[in-house]
């Protein structure tokens, strides 16, 4: 398994695919608009970014296909408050795998 961060389009692309291969037979399932997930993590549109940063990942299994992602997010003036880094664990999903689960 790799876990590489989401730095270009390709990766953005793999980002958005692994909900849909996650829940493909879940008929309840719908799913998020890309452009929302994007807002997120663009400094320009997310007023989170001025006080704080993020970072995502995806996880591909030994052929490549993509099986797993998240994101943390760090705010840095919650940071001083509490007189540590502080952030969350924003994104995680993956598939329903152990291994996987530990890898992220």
């Amino acid at each position: 398994m790799q876990l590489t961060e989401v730095r270009t389009q390709k990766e953005i692309r793999a980002f958005h695919q692994v909900p849909r291969i996650i829940y493909r037979h879940d008929k309840n399932w719908i799913s998020h608009l890309e452009s929302d997930i994007e807002a997120t993590f663009d400094p320009g549109k997310n007023p989170l970014f001025q006080s704080g940063e993020a970072i995502r990942w995806v996880l591909h299994d030994h052929g490549g296909q993509p099986i797993g992602r998240g994101a943390a997010f760090v705010n840095e003036q919650l940071a001083h408050t509490f007189d540590q880094p502080t952030g969350g664990l924003g994104v995680f999903e993956c598939l329903n795998e152990g291994k996987a689960a530990f890898k992220m």
